[in-house]
Order: structure tokens, then sequence, then C-alpha cells
């Protein structure tokens, strides 16, 4: 898994996507399956670079596995959060997110800063999450 074979598969993932949006409920559903699908690519390109912010998630499967933390621990908000961290402090995580971002959903920022910067406010406002690292 490199940074350019995960950026094809989310063009791939997000044409499906773009083909289900406006069908039916049903379609929507399995539309955010693919969105899930393609943060899950990039969470696991995260993981296979070690990259951490406060052990998660790697040390803390380590913790999970020996201490059994709360199953809910690692819920999609928290990985959520650790991929707006990882976009503000990698170069190619900031690559990935923004390619998926910018595929899935074209006119949702005009430009990449923009994006970085909804990211860096929604951080630092400490009220989009609900969860710590």
């Amino acid at each position: 898994m490199n940074l350019s074979s995960v950026k094809n598969e989310i063009h791939l993932l997000a044409e499906r996507h773009h083909a289900l949006v406006e069908v039916s409920l049903d379609d929507f559903k399995e539309a955010e399956l693919l969105e899930i699908e393609a943060e899950s690519l990039i969470i696991s390109y995260c993981e296979k670079m070690g990259y951490q912010i406060n052990g998660f998630p790697i040390d803390k499967r380590i913790m999970y596995a020996e201490h059994e933390l709360d199953e809910d621990y690692f819920c999609r908000e928290r990985f959520q959060l650790y991929l707006d961290m990882l976009t503000l402090e990698k170069k190619d995580i900031e690559e990935l997110t923004w390619c998926y971002v910018s595929v899935f959903w074209p006119e949702q920022f005009s430009d990449k800063q923009e994006f970085l910067m909804t990211i860096k406010e929604q951080i630092e406002c400490g009220v989009f999450y609900d969860v710590e690292l």
C-alpha cells in the first residue's frame, strides 16, 4: 500500500459514491459505506506508516489488548480526529485527505487551504469532537 495506490482506490470509491448518492435512501446508506471504506484506506495507510497521536491507535490497541479499554474507544469519531490531526501534521496525509474530500464532495471547499483551515478551526474550537486522543 503506497500513496498512489490509496489515491487510486479513493477515486474508484468516489466514482461509485457519485453514482449512488442521488438514487434512493438504500443507495444513500451504501454511499455512506463507501465513505467509511475510503476513510479506512487512509487510516490503514497511516497505521502502516506508524503514525500515532498520543499513542493512538497503535499503542492504544496494545493497551486495549492488555487492559480491556472500553470497546467504544476505537470509534469513528476518534479516528476522524486522528485523521484530522495527522492531516495538519503530515504532508502525505494532507494529500490523501484532500484527495478524499475533493473527489467525494468537489463543491464543498474552494481549495485545499480552505479545507485545512476548516480542520484547524474544528480542532481548536474543541466543539466538533466529543473525544480525545
